[in-house]
């Protein structure tokens, strides 16, 4: 036993050396992320800061960590899936690449010698149930008489709350309640009577561990009293003012760390603890899994088990905010998920039918029936999780309403047959007669011209019948005009609670987008979040109202408009200042950094600052690029796709076009240009890769979907010649689709300059249209870019 004793012991000191002198402090705050999780409410907007609340802060960091644990592909293991279950995102490969990874990795199963602590066992019982195998019986051999037979004899302290975690999982027989039983009794026997923790060489894990075994086993005589104590221990000993946890008596072992950060926030957060807010009500405190979200735990390039056990904490965090009882690795604890699986069915079941209501395709019927099977499905599985008495049948049942969610399709109206318009050329511009479009400019009574130097494409429709996804809604905006917020989306008088005024740009007021909808009265609704002082309610959205408060495109250059200046840093979470900038001050800017619903400027110093556009103004753009907007065109073609019925004329032309060189095209104004004998007209530059398909020419499928405003406009395939360029391609989609499309020049200088009525800004500034092809930017315009067969464009409006 001595033996034993002293390998358990070195094992834990080697364990945790490792930990501390291979920086398992470290947050990788530096490591730009695709989520913002790490930003809470301040009192007020000031330079540089952004407001978030915790709970879209935590929601976020686990679509971070998912997102990270997915990319290992083959690698995924236990843990691994154990995460992905809970966050909704596990896939049938992933679950296999789990299974394979249980078979070789755990001692027991892969014939190996099974080690003191008996980690890989509760890993492997964990994995197993929650990809929904039977850990008693996995390719003949018992995982759980096994670790029994070791709970009857544990060969270490940690060996006892790692068996009694993996034997609470489930019901496995009364062998294995009995090793639950006896198990609990001597964990709850090691509780420092004094101090009410458990001691060992790292109290701060240790203690975390227990609290987390005990909070699957609430039902065993005396539990409830032990974790009571130990709760209130742990805020007494452990509790530090930055949200942390470290033990003042023991500096080397006991120091603050990542891992014991998410591992005790995890294990409160299984007891039932807030972990949102300070504990005990130490408002001077910083909440734990504020702490968690400050450190960045989840972000690439941080250790694969940290990521993991940080996402687990966040979800056990949330899980319990949202009414769930006891460790959400209890999966057949009784009634544990029930509550917390209710609130994550119905809040899916709002995000479908938002989905259905904004769909640009759908009929009035087609909603309204669509509208009403969501509601029938979600009373359906409501009545089921009500009636469900264990967890792992909780969460079973709100998969299974998750999915017949996303099995609801809308009915969609009929498409005419597209025509191909006849051209003509007049003048400089180019017309794309489109008798489908909605464009303002059908009203217009006056005729249209065509060009005929200029193939237009013919499309054949393979549009999805599937309901149009909408972009992602969570972005952060300000107001340009005055807007007023309503409690409720039924906009009356009586609802409201609150008139924004317009205000210079310096002073708008910022809001968090939550969702969008269209309201009783027929308008579309976002439901928002005032930034400064958290309150939310409805409004009307469009791009006549709101613009994004973060410049989202490449900038070279920017002036400080804030009064008080800007500062520079030294990450990109805005941390480590390196020096105060000015007002008026012109900085050069290298690229834009995503940084979740904010964005970053990196200069060319290599420094960070805010990309807020309250703060600073962009007075220089690369003209290269497509996410930028060039200053002078350098062709003088102009396109538009109007509604006008196509009428020839050799005299006049109904257009939309300006006579400033700057890309400013005004869909919906009309002017008429007449031949003058003495003009020499610059003729339009033909389309040098003809897309019409013949039956002798090869074709190639692209799929396409345009973004504004957070919104779909359109979405779907589109048919053209090989050899087509993205633009060929967007123009026969707005054919198809009956999209009014504006556009400068041809090849490559070809700029879009409207869609729909979202038209490009002046030079210099950063509203219009970019574009990707299978997510990446091309660094050319696309009249120059070749297309390939089944490529995926992207148009997305920025303001």
């Amino acid at each position: 036993m001595k033996r034993k004793q002293f390998l358990y012991r070195f094992s834990i000191v080697l364990g945790i050396s490792l930990i501390f002198f291979s920086g398992g402090n470290s947050s990788r705050a530096d490591v730009a992320s695709a989520y913002n999780y790490g930003l809470t409410k301040v009192k007020g907007p000031g330079p540089n800061s952004e407001v978030y609340t915790v709970s879209d802060a935590v929601d976020s960091a686990i679509s971070a960590g998912l997102a990270e644990i997915a990319q290992k592909g083959p690698k995924i293991d236990a843990w691994d899936a154990t995460c992905l279950v809970f966050g909704d995102r596990i896939t049938d490969s992933q679950a296999q690449y789990a299974y394979e990874s249980i078979l070789k990795n755990n001692d027991f199963l892969s014939g190996g010698s099974q080690g003191l602590n008996r980690i890989s066992d509760v890993s492997a019982v964990n994995g197993l149930v929650a990809i929904g195998k039977d850990p008693t019986n996995v390719n003949g051999k018992n995982l759980v008489a096994n670790i029994v037979k070791d709970a009857n004899n544990p060969a270490s302290d940690y060996s006892i709350v790692n068996d009694l975690e993996a034997l609470s999982t489930g019901s496995y027989g009364q062998a294995s309640e009995n090793a639950r039983t006896s198990l609990t009794k001597k964990l709850i026997g090691m509780q420092d009577q004094k101090t009410g923790l458990w001691n060992g060489l790292d109290k701060v894990d240790y203690t975390a561990r227990a609290i987390l075994a005990l909070s699957m086993n609430t039902n065993q005589p005396g539990v409830a009293d032990a974790l009571n104590t130990a709760v209130k221990a742990v805020s007494n000993h452990f509790y530090q003012k930055n949200g942390g946890f470290a033990d003042s008596s023991n500096t080397m072992y006991g120091a603050e760390n990542a891992y014991n950060d998410v591992t005790m926030t995890n294990a409160l957060a299984s007891a039932g603890v807030n972990v949102y807010v300070p504990l005990k009500g130490k408002t001077d405190y910083i909440a734990p899994v504020q702490r968690a979200l400050d450190q960045h735990l989840v972000s690439a390039g941080n250790r694969a088990m940290l990521i993991q056990q940080a996402t687990w904490a966040f979800e056990q965090a949330r899980f319990t905010r949202n009414g769930g009882k006891g460790s959400i690795f209890a999966f057949n604890q009784t009634d544990a998920a029930k509550h917390g699986e209710i609130v994550n069915i119905k809040d899916a079941a709002i995000t479908k039918k938002r989905l259905i209501i904004i769909d640009p395709q759908a009929t009035a019927a087609g909603k309204s029936d669509a509208l009403n099977l969501v509601d029938k499905i979600l009373v359906k599985y409501v009545r089921k999780l009500r009636a469900d008495s264990t967890s792992s049948a909780a969460i079973a049942d709100r998969a299974a309403g998750v999915k017949e969610f996303n099995n609801v399709t809308v009915s969609h109206a009929a498409r005419a047959t597209p025509v191909t318009p006849p051209t003509v050329t007049n003048n400089n511009v180019t017309v794309v007669n489109n008798p489908a479009s909605s464009s303002s400019a059908s009203s217009s009574s006056a005729a249209t011209s065509t060009s005929s130097s200029s193939s237009v494409p013919i499309s054949t429709p393979t549009v999805s019948g599937k309901p149009v996804k909408k972009a992602s809604h969570r972005s952060i905006v300000y107001a340009l005009t005055t807007v007023k917020l309503y409690r409720s989306s039924n906009f009356t008088k009586s609802n409201l609670t609150k008139t924004y005024k317009k205000r210079a740009r310096i002073n708008r007021p910022m809001f968090l987008v939550i969702s969008q909808q269209m309201n009783k009265q027929g308008h579309a609704i976002y439901r928002v979040k005032d930034m400064n002082s958290g309150k939310t309610g409805y409004t009307l959205s469009g791009s006549k109202y709101f613009a994004h408060a973060y410049y989202s495109a490449k900038v070279t250059r920017i002036k400080v408009i804030n009064p008080k200046g800007i500062n520079e840093y030294g990450k990109v979470n805005l941390t480590s200042k390196k020096r105060h900038v000015k007002k008026n001050a012109s900085l050069s800017v290298r690229k834009v950094v995503n940084y979740g619903l904010s964005n970053r400027m990196q200069l060319t110093n290599g420094r960070y600052i805010t990309a807020n556009k309250k703060l600073i103004l962009a007075t220089k753009i690369k003209k290269s690029s497509q996410n930028t907007r060039p200053s002078t065109p350098t062709a003088t073609t102009t396109g538009t796709s109007t509604s006008t019925p196509p009428t020839n004329s050799g005299s006049t032309a109904t257009t939309t076009t300006t006579t400033s060189s700057k890309p400013t095209a005004t869909t919906g104004t009309t002017t008429t240009t007449n031949n003058s004998p003495s003009a020499t007209p610059t003729l339009p530059v033909a389309l040098t890769n003809p897309v019409t398909p013949s039956n002798d020419a090869k074709t190639i499928t692209t799929t396409i979907s345009i973004h504004a405003d957070g919104a779909t406009i359109a979405s779907g395939s589109i048919k053209v010649s090989s050899g087509a360029s993205a633009f060929d391609a967007l123009q026969a989609f707005a054919q198809q689709q009956g999209l009014a499309l504006t556009y400068k020049g041809s090849g490559a200088t070809t700029y879009v300059t409207g869609i729909n009525g979202y038209n490009a800004g002046p030079a210099g500034t950063m509203t219009g249209w970019l574009y990707s092809v299978n997510g990446t930017e091309p660094g050319s315009s696309m009249g120059a870019y070749t297309l390939k067969d089944g490529d995926s464009i992207s148009m997305t409006y920025n303001k």
